[in-house]
């Protein structure tokens, strides 16, 4: 494909799917140098995705919208005539949306009928990473890949300063600052069977307490209960700014922390991208497609005794959840000390 000017990618999915398709903007960038890439994402991530340099323009789209608005919204793109749309997501939406926005050629993920809003119908293997299904994805409209490993780096261009400035008065709010080494627990996940427990998270934060380290839990304002209960649990005091910061706040944070703990969730795939070493605890999910990618030192938990996992069900269908349960805060624990977090 040549005389490519206009790009447009509809990805609508999670925080996580949007940092595995940083190495696929690279490479789209690599492909089409001098194209208009413009980006349509969920409106709950676009923030630290507009820091991505290969990516010209993102425009928020929220599910929540009504049809009027939705309409509005692809009227408006619909304007930008587009020469290629990819839809790297996937589903009803995203495939009637692509086709209403009308691209003059578009190439997706089909399946269930929907290969009927595109020209070009793709298909995923089960068996990648994520980061490189997307690489496949380019492959097969015929892109040329440079074949080296590519992990997602968030880069938090000419905003630095000005993130750490908000960041800072927030910090010093709650008597907290960047020179603590922190170690950070995010609690959250999107699906209950994603979520370890409340009480083992409490143990390992008093277990990190103990020793002589500092947590801190972070996460968005859905996960300001979950904190607490936790917080409640515990017997020392941990340091907490869940859902008091943003995107590019907590990236931030993560940067500037030693490690970060927690399980396959959208920040955990933020901490990786931002260089930070990361413990992640699998439950249902599969560790092939979704483990932490970045320059640092990713590690994952997962319990290895059971058959039914990967299971990929947002509850558990045999009620027992032991793919998180019998992942112990002392099994943790034994990873923070083996990598020398703790004393």
């Amino acid at each position: 494909m040549h005389d490519i000017n206009r790009i447009i990618v509809v990805d609508l999915l999670y925080l996580g799917d949007l940092i595995f398709a940083y190495p696929f903007f690279e490479e789209l960038r690599k492909n089409y140098p001098e194209a208009r890439i413009d980006l349509v994402a969920n409106s709950k991530f676009a923030e630290i995705v507009r820091e991505n340099d290969n990516i010209d323009h993102v425009y928020s789209f929220n599910k929540e919208w009504p049809a009027a608005r939705s309409f509005s919204f692809v009227r408006k793109l619909k304007k930008n005539n587009y020469h290629l749309g990819l839809n790297i997501h996937g589903n009803w939406r995203t495939a009637l949306l692509l086709k209403l926005i009308a691209p003059d050629y578009s190439a997706g993920y089909g399946g269930k009928g929907r290969g009927v809003f595109l020209d070009k119908e793709l298909k995923t293997a089960d068996n990648k990473h994520m980061t490189e299904v997307y690489l496949d994805f380019l492959k097969d409209i015929g892109c040329n890949i440079s074949g080296q490993e590519i992990v997602p780096v968030i880069n938090f261009a000419d905003k630095t300063d000005q993130i750490e400035k908000n960041l800072y008065s927030k910090l010093k709010e709650k008597n907290l600052s960047f020179g603590k080494d922190y170690i950070v627990l995010n609690t959250g996940g999107s699906w209950p069977t994603k979520q370890w427990p409340e009480e083992y998270f409490a143990q390992l934060a008093d277990m990190i307490i103990s020793a002589g380290s500092i947590a801190l839990f972070v996460g968005g304002p859905g996960d300001v209960k979950r904190v607490k209960k936790i917080m409640d649990l515990m017997k020392f005091q941990a340091d907490n700014i869940c859902g008091q910061t943003s995107l590019l706040e907590l990236a931030l944070v993560m940067k500037k922390s030693r490690l970060v703990i927690s399980g396959d969730t959208g920040p955990i795939h933020v901490a990786a991208a931002v260089g930070t070493d990361t413990i992640t605890i699998f439950g249902p999910s599969d560790e092939v497609k979704y483990q932490p990618k970045g320059s640092g030192n990713n590690s994952i938990v997962k319990n290895n005794n059971l058959d039914c996992r990967p299971c990929g069900e947002h509850q558990c269908p045999l009620k027992h959840h032991k793919c998180m349960v019998d992942i112990s805060p002392e099994l943790i624990f034994a990873e923070l000390k083996n990598r020398g977090m703790i004393k």
